[in-house]
């Protein structure tokens, strides 16, 4: 197996975003392109991550492949990848081989051995239906992430007809942000419910998505009252990172 992306951030903000969840992970190859999924032991967050066929510069694999790798040790070869670096893959049983290109073609490659032995949790597919659509500008994700970070640990998420609402609190404060399409903080709004949804979300799960908004084209959010909430990060050639959040019970 033998594969090449034209941009190592999207891998490195990716397993970051995997390794926060879980210590190990299972990278599947296939025809349709790689695919990395994990869930917290707690079975509040999901991760799915995955990048088509063709958003490869180079693919080449003569078989199905499932590789059980350390995240812990992937995320430390990444953080090394400068922000203008390609990444290749190789895998050689038990050998992954993890390159890093600079933009004048010195590449830097690392080894390290998959995990034997390792069972993995079978992830479901989910398949919901959503009340609530909307496409945020990354920028303005992250920066209200940042805003929530600083006040409590809970972010509640308001969808109203015409906008929605981010709000958290603490003993101190209160912090409310509206997002429309009016605002120019939405790109895209639809809102298919009778009547408004809210539901409560524990923050600390959006910290790696916020810092994958930095590199994202659009994020989109699929909400509705009582369900996950499903942020999905929509990377450079074709990739996504989708994180589902369970609501908290209060």
């Amino acid at each position: 197996m033998r594969l090449r992306f034209i941009d190592a951030r999207v891998w490195r903000y990716s397993i970051a975003a995997l390794e926060d969840l879980v210590e190990t992970g299972l990278m599947e190859v296939n025809e349709n392109g790689l695919r990395m999924k994990a869930m917290d032991p707690a079975h509040v967050a999901m991760i799915d991550f995955h990048i088509p066929r063709e958003g490869f510069d180079i693919f080449e694999i003569e078989k199905e492949e499932k590789i059980p790798v350390s995240l812990e040790v992937m995320i430390k070869i990444l953080r090394r990848a400068g922000k203008k670096d390609e990444i290749s893959l190789s895998y050689e049983p038990p050998n992954i081989n993890v390159g890093l290109i600079s933009p004048d073609g010195i590449e830097r490659v690392f080894q390290f051995t998959a995990i034997s032995g390792a069972g993995f949790e079978e992830i479901p597919e989910l398949s919901l239906e959503f009340p609530v659509e909307a496409s945020i500008i990354p920028q303005a994700f992250k920066s209200s992430y940042k805003v929530f970070s600083e006040v409590g640990d809970v972010i509640e998420i308001i969808a109203k007809k015409d906008k929605m609402l981010f709000s958290s609190s603490s003993e101190l404060t209160d912090v409310e942000i509206e997002l429309s399409t009016e605002t120019n903080l939405l790109t895209r709004y639809e809102f298919k419910a009778d009547n408004d949804q809210r539901s409560k979300y524990t923050l600390d799960y959006f910290d790696k998505m916020a810092n994958l908004s930095m590199i994202s084209e659009s994020i989109d959010l699929y909400f509705g009252e009582g369900l996950p909430v499903k942020v999905v990060a929509r990377l450079p050639r074709g990739a996504w990172l989708t994180l589902y959040v369970a609501p908290r019970e209060e």
